[in-house]
């Protein structure tokens, strides 16, 4: 299994390329957001979609584990402000975990704990 899809999802988010980012997603994708569960590339798709202005994200991932179906990804989650020509207003150590179909993410939800996120993927012990 590739984390192609993974990586596409992070480079589309991070480019606000929305088309791109729909592509990699399953018909049926499930996104666990802060704000509440997510399902379907239209739901996605507007749950992706970022006003210019304010306090903007981008995704760094430092490091992937995958096996059967999933993907765990260690992130860096850098905040910058839109309008003062990115400038650093903060960081995250974060892990986003995929279930993927075929080649296509099936669903994505964010951990806080990057060791929760492993654990809940079924790549370490409890």
């Amino acid at each position: 299994m590739t984390a192609d899809p993974v990586q596409e999802f992070v480079r589309a988010f991070n480019e606000r390329d929305l088309d791109a980012f729909v592509a990699v997603l399953d018909p049926e994708v499930e996104l666990h957001s802060m704000k509440g569960l997510k399902k379907g590339r239209e739901a996605a798709r507007l749950w992706a979609t970022r006003k210019r202005g304010g306090v903007q994200q981008t995704i760094e991932m430092e490091r992937l584990y995958e096996g059967d179906g999933r993907v765990v990804a260690l992130i860096m989650r850098r905040w910058h402000w839109d309008d003062d020509e990115g400038e650093f207003a903060g960081e995250d150590e974060i892990a986003w975990a995929f279930e993927l179909r075929g080649d296509r993410i099936r669903s994505w939800r964010p951990f806080e704990d990057r060791e929760e996120a492993l654990r809940a993927a079924g790549f370490a012990g409890p």
